[in-house]
């Protein structure tokens, strides 16, 4: 079962959205629940111990509590991070403020069928992967002896010094042996881009892309070496095409 809540104080809008999951009901064995919030403050309620949903699809602009801070208590509670949160907005100037909420995607208002249709099938179809494997998106890394899971969507970037990988987080750095290169198969494609040959960039935390460095939400300036320009502009640019449809 796939448990989507959607969160807007726009009845019409609800309305419509829910129809529109309806209707993908027919592609899919398993049952789709909706479970509707006209405020950020009920839907924080809904998720005070934790959240019971799949998928939130949630309006930024509403009376009271608005989108991003109801988000922000959904992410407070780690055992959420797996939740996949749709944004909702009639403005677009809101990406920089996602970043820290880990949103799935973003559909501008008034929402097109199409690009609604698209991004819904795919955030289904993950959760279905994702319950059915039973695993975590997590990145192995042997420490001192001891193994340490550290799930893909922690990780902001890894640098290479001399056989010694550094993996960077929102809150700590870990420190490894290992290679960079073994580290990028492990890693998705998609998510992930190999800028120099001893950096390794999660794309989601990329703020500002130059042509010799690109510079993340947190400041941090990361190299992009003359052959990995190309490819980092061309992977960037169809990451955020995904983010978008």
């Amino acid at each position: 079962m796939v448990h989507i809540a959607i969160c807007d104080d726009n009845i019409i809008d609800v309305e419509n959205i829910e129809k529109r999951i309806k209707n993908i009901q027919q592609y899919y064995n398993e049952k789709i629940m909706t479970y509707i919030y006209y405020s950020g403050e009920t839907f924080c309620d809904a998720i005070y111990e934790k959240c019971p949903f799949d998928i939130v699809i949630m309006d930024i602009e509403m009376e009271g509590m608005n989108g991003i801070d109801a988000a922000k208590k959904l992410r407070s509670n780690d055992d959420n991070d797996f939740v996949l949160l749709i944004y909702l907005s009639n403005h677009d100037n809101y990406l920089l403020e996602l970043f820290d909420v880990q949103p799935y995607g973003f559909i501008q208002k008034p929402i097109d069928a199409n690009v609604f249709y698209n991004k819904l099938r795919k955030a289904v179809d993950k959760t279905i992967r994702y319950k059915s494997s039973g695993k975590r998106l997590v990145l192995p890394v042997t420490q001192k002896g001891r193994e340490l899971l550290v799930p893909f969507d922690d990780i902001i970037y890894l640098e290479s010094r001399i056989r010694v990988i550094y993996l960077f987080t929102s809150v700590k750095v870990i420190r490894y042996y290992g290679k960079l290169n073994n580290e990028e198969l492990k890693l998705s494609a998609g998510t992930f881009v190999r800028t120099h040959q001893s950096y390794l960039v999660n794309l989601k935390y990329i703020k500002v892309i130059y042509s010799d460095m690109l510079i993340l939400i947190d400041g941090t300036e990361i190299p992009i070496s003359n052959n990995k320009r190309q490819l980092v502009k061309e992977t960037y640019l169809k990451y955020r095409r995904n983010y978008f449809e």
